[in-house]
């Protein structure tokens, strides 16, 4: 993993180097290993590259890298996986692609291909590339958003970089934030386009690239594109060897790593890290190395209370998959001793925009933390499994529904139940999509407009028309009735490159998700819906496909587990820093007016007292749906934007 900036202006070129070199300084920690920049005066740009030796083709790697004839430049912050397939199209020789680095073969495609190239590579990437023939800069992202890329311009000027800070070290550009995307971040809706947190800075957004010639600029979408629609017939048992081989192929292709460097994963009682941490220990074994998976557990001694359906530790069913594998070290992780806010003080100058879910952060930034001390340099996690791998097909019963499919809704209806599902679960999946939207809203009635969920102000909310633009980006009421464009929503939501930035920052460790491989994900987008669920059986495919390499009581038993059990007495803990932090936000004029500190400061001020010992908290208060929407949702993901908020004023006190 690696970090670019670039700046071209059109002002004679004067100092443009020495810029651009202040431009990568602020992104050291994103690729501490080596520096590199191309100043290409003629044309007022230049162009830098600070990189971080995480690949064996990282260590050749001497970016920005020019083509021969010094007509192509590239600074890339790139895995690109195909290279076998890529490789005949250049003709090179078989195994050439595998042995050069990753910014040649952007080079090499790019020769071939043009701006179209950016179609064809598969794997994590964002890079900028000057044609000097054509005085055209192309700037690309992969089709999720593995790698993240920022761009500002004005009159004369255009600029981009890996992460913010490195626009910011121009001087050139504010990092004011605006108050309505803030306001859509907080309501959790999907950025659109270019917009971002910051006034003055847009992001190549995934499946996109940039074409800038001059004053225009053209920004071109290759992903998603126009899928067919899929066969409603084909041999199930077909689907299933090809979802495998595909889902083996995208682990195998996050396992580069450079000589010496370890390899772990996220282990938890859920199918897609399993299945993760399955396929690669068996891809590793096989190159006689190891795997270091990471289970996240409680504290000692917690019980809960949670439903008895779901697993509030994790260790025994992870401990059951780990010991399938003679080359799994299972390591036991239980969050450190600091709250929220302390984890979020640390890790917000790194991500440069508010983590939300920070329930979380505090056993994974200790996961990460003992990888980094153990020599791990990749960390696999299957986040994205939910839309590809263990997809678990219940919306296909609204499109048989639509169809007046009764006999095959009835078969699968009966299946569901069997495997547990409630009536109540598969009407809503069937009818759902098809209710009128004053039924749909009668779940919000506790609070007007649709964001009972978060902190959001509700006067800044009626002020922007928050509800008009929940329902202009697709979010409110969600009306999905087919599969594809419920995930590919789902996919607009993500954009994790500064998250995975952040990590290698802080911690040196590059996160990978075979689960979000295009050429997974382009083939579960595209198969028959029904194969999802066959039989009732939700996540069929995936059960089918992993029968002998999970263990049988994971496949059989849908097993749900809690990530972060303990957090609300983390919480508790962090009651009095929490209302001191909030008094702080009342003197931020952008934090008061986005964020309901009223409800937050109550929310606080409920909170048990702070000598109220840990198995005496009452913790229904919140693990009960209400409790989690006010607590988790609202609370915590709001003193995380005001916290951003008061990050990015200069507020550190």
């Amino acid at each position: 993993m690696t970090a670019i900036a670039g700046l071209w202006q059109d002002d004679g070129a004067v100092h443009t180097a020495e810029r651009v070199t202040r431009m990568g300084a602020a992104l050291a920690a994103y690729g501490p290993a080596r520096a590199g920049i191309s100043d290409i005066a003629a044309a007022g740009l230049a162009l830098t590259c600070r990189q971080s030796h995480i690949t064996d083709t990282d260590m050749i790697d001497r970016q920005p890298l020019w083509d021969g004839d010094r007509r192509i430049c590239v600074a890339a912050d790139a895995r690109i996986d195909n290279a076998a397939e890529l490789a005949p199209g250049f003709g090179w020789a078989a195994g050439e692609g595998e042995r050069c680095s990753d910014a040649a073969l952007i080079l090499a495609a790019y020769r071939r291909w043009g701006p179209e190239c950016v179609g064809r590579l598969t794997g994590d990437f964002a890079f900028a590339l000057w044609d000097d023939q054509e005085q055209r800069l192309l700037l690309a992202r992969d089709h999720y958003g593995g790698r993240p890329l920022f761009f500002a311009h004005r009159p004369g000027l255009f600029a981009f970089a890996s992460m913010p800070k490195g626009l910011f070290a121009l001087g050139e550009f504010s990092n004011a934030l605006e108050a309505t995307e803030l306001g859509a971040y907080v309501a959790l809706l999907p950025q659109e386009g270019t917009q971002t947190l910051y006034r003055d800075l847009s992001r190549v957004p995934p499946g996109h690239y940039l074409l800038v010639q001059g004053e225009r600029r053209r920004l071109v979408q290759y992903w998603p594109g126009q899928f067919t629609e899929p066969a409603r017939s084909g041999d199930y048992r077909e689907h299933v060897e090809e979802f495998g081989r595909l889902y083996t192929q995208a682990v195998r292709a996050c396992l580069r790593v450079r000589p010496g460097g370890g390899i772990g994963s996220h282990l938890s009682a859920g199918y897609d890290s399993a299945s993760v941490t399955a396929l690669a220990a068996r891809e590793l074994s096989a190159q006689a190395k190891g795997l270091t998976a990471f289970t996240g557990v409680p504290r000692d001694g917690f019980t809960g209370p949670y439903p008895s359906a779901r697993v509030i530790d994790e260790s025994g069913v992870a401990g059951e998959v780990a010991r399938r594998f003679s080359n799994i070290e299972h390591r036991i992780i239980r969050a450190g001793p600091d709250g929220p806010l302390r984890d979020l003080e640390r890790t917000l100058p790194y991500l440069e925009t508010p983590f939300l879910n920070i329930c979380n952060l505090g056993w994974a930034r200790v996961i990460e933390e003992t990888a980094a001390r153990s020599g791990i340099k990749v960390l696999l996690i299957g986040a994205m499994g939910n839309l590809t791998a263990s997809f678990e097909g219940q919306i296909h019963l609204a499109r048989l529904f639509r169809q007046g499919r009764w006999w095959q809704l009835a078969t699968l209806a009966r299946g569901l139940t069997r495997e547990g599902a409630g009536w109540r679960t598969v009407a809503s999946a069937a009818l759902g999509p098809y209710l009128p939207d004053w039924v749909r809203r009668l779940r919000h009635r506790n609070r007007p407009g649709v964001f009972a969920h978060t902190a959001l102000s509700p006067a800044f909310a009626a002020s922007v028309d928050m509800d008009g633009l929940a329902v202009a980006r697709g979010s409110f009421p969600p009306r999905f009735s087919d599969s594809r464009t419920a995930r590919l929503f789902m996919i607009r939501l993500a954009d994790p490159g500064v998250y995975h930035h952040a990590s290698l920052a802080e911690h040196g460790v590059d996160i990978r998700d075979p689960t979000a491989d295009r050429r997974l994900l382009d083939f579960c987008l595209t198969i028959p819906e029904g194969f999802f669920i066959r039989d009732g059986r939700r996540a069929s495919l995936f059960r089918d496909a992993m029968a002998g390499l999970l263990p049988d009581t994971m496949l059989n038993d849908r097993i749900r587990g809690v990530q972060a059990a303990d957090w609300y007495e983390k919480v508790v803990a962090s009651r009095d820093g929490m209302a001191a932090e909030l008094a702080r936000l009342r003197s931020s004029p952008m934090a008061s007016r986005v964020l309901d500190l009223d409800r937050l400061c109550r929310l606080v001020a409920d909170l048990p007292d702070l000598a109220t010992p840990p198995e005496q908290i009452p913790a229904e208060r919140f693990t009960s749906p209400d409790g989690a929407m006010a607590y988790r949702m609202a609370l915590l993901r709001g003193l995380s934007v005001g916290r951003f908020i008061r990050m990015v004023e200069g507020g550190n006190g």
